[in-house]
């Protein structure tokens, strides 16, 4: 789609209004991605909005010089990660000079499912801690397999071979795990 679309106009400059038009739909397609991706990378709502729109502005950037060498989506998923790491490493300077304020959880009974919600709203809390404490590489690779990404698409955004993603999330899932069992057994890990 991306690609088609900037062919039409060639090379050369696609219309505003096109690449607006563009831009809408791919962010309209991948926001729920983009969202949780933003989740891995950032704690606090602020950070994770801040993140989401500085996201969008580097797609926004980069759809004139979208080649078509890859899928759009991994296209994306590539900016979006690179932006991600840039922020995270941002933010962890900030936060050497700055003590954070604890975001407040706030579980409202909407449903007669609303313990199953909570415990599923928990258990994701619980996971997500659990990324954000990897080093930056072996998140972007763990959040990218969450989104159902392939290992030749990981491959393809991340640099890494899918051998190597595919032990790495092996050893990944199993430090999750740890992390999260002793977290469960008041440990505090996470």
């Amino acid at each position: 789609m991306l690609a088609q679309a900037i062919a039409q106009e060639g090379p050369v400059r696609t219309q505003e209004s096109e690449l607006r038009d563009i831009f809408v739909q791919l962010i309209e397609r991948y926001e729920p991605a983009l969202r949780r991706l933003v989740g891995g990378y950032a704690e606090q709502a602020a950070d994770r909005e801040d993140l989401f729109q500085e996201i969008a502005i580097g797609v926004w950037q980069a759809i004139p010089r979208f080649r078509g060498d890859s899928s759009e989506r991994t296209w994306l998923y590539r900016i979006a990660h690179n932006i991600a790491i840039s922020a995270s490493t941002r933010r962890r300077r900030r936060a050497r000079r700055e003590e954070p304020i604890a975001e407040q959880l706030d579980y409202r009974s909407e449903s007669a499912d609303s313990e199953q919600a909570m415990l599923r709203s928990e258990k994701q809390m619980l996971l997500l801690r659990a990324i954000r404490t990897l080093p930056e590489p072996d998140r972007q690779i763990v959040l990218l397999h969450l989104e159902g990404l392939s290992y030749a698409q990981i491959e393809e955004i991340s640099g890494v071979s899918q051998s190597a993603i595919g032990s790495r999330l092996s050893r990944l899932r199993d430090s999750l795990r740890e992390q999260i069992q002793a977290k469960g057994r008041g440990g505090d890990e996470l």
